[in-house]
């Protein structure tokens, strides 16, 4: 993977701003629209995560039944998809950064939105967040979440990141705490306690609905059942 250059990143960006979205959206490999989340996200392949990988023969730990590994995520055309952008970020980060923001910008057209990275996936490098931290700080009108297993580089992105993106960082083991890492907000599985947000979704269809609790980092602890 490539590193990150925020001058071609801005340069590819006024560039592409007036491409159309047909061909941005070819260029970054096509965004996902899971069914629960109020607007878009951005997959990658299970099988690139890094720390996911080695955790997912790891019994009890939150990536030994991983959701992305099975289900809808296993079809042919969902896969080509998530090969699609893994070779895209894989390509370029800063092309890439610069065309996504121009593909999230033309979409939102300006409207407060709320995105998710990575509904499949997880960040790849320090490089890919600074990329993707570099994408929300030109769009300030939509909020980023991101959960992530990457303890080693959320820890080196701590203090640098924007306000509207949320690295919240996944506990590793269901029932178990996330990694206590200053100033980053956690996400845990099967772990309800007093001091975490329960997530509603799942008593409301399977969809996010009005909740935005990813999104904030003020919520300290959000607690997904097991899925």
């Amino acid at each position: 993977m490539t590193s990150f250059n925020r001058e071609l990143a801005l340069a590819v960006y006024f560039e592409s701003i007036s491409m159309s979205l047909p061909v941005l959206e070819e260029a970054v490999g096509g965004l996902s629209r899971p069914s629960k989340m109020p607007w878009l996200s951005y997959s990658l392949p299970a099988t690139r995560c890094k720390v996911g990988s080695r955790l997912r023969s790891v019994a009890g730990s939150t990536c030994a039944a991983c959701y992305a590994c099975k289900g809808r995520y296993t079809f042919r055309n969902v896969q080509d998809a998530l090969t699609r952008r893994m070779e895209a970020v894989d390509s370029g980060l800063s092309r890439w950064a610069g065309v996504m923001a121009a593909l999230l910008d033309n979409k939102s057209r300006g409207h407060a939105k709320h995105f998710r990275w990575h509904d499949s996936g997880d960040i790849q490098s320090s490089d890919h967040l600074e990329a993707i931290a570099w994408i929300a700080r030109t769009l300030p009108h939509i909020r980023f979440w991101l959960p992530t297993k990457e303890y080693g580089i959320a820890r080196r992105a701590v203090g640098t990141l924007p306000a509207n993106l949320t690295l919240r960082v996944s506990a590793a083991m269901v029932g178990e705490n996330g990694p206590q890492i200053e100033g980053l907000p956690v996400a845990t599985v099967g772990r309800p306690a007093a001091d975490a947000y329960a997530c509603p979704a799942y008593g409301n269809g399977g969809k996010c609905g009005d909740c935005r609790a990813c999104w904030d980092r003020g919520v300290a602890v959000v607690d997904y059942p097991l899925h």
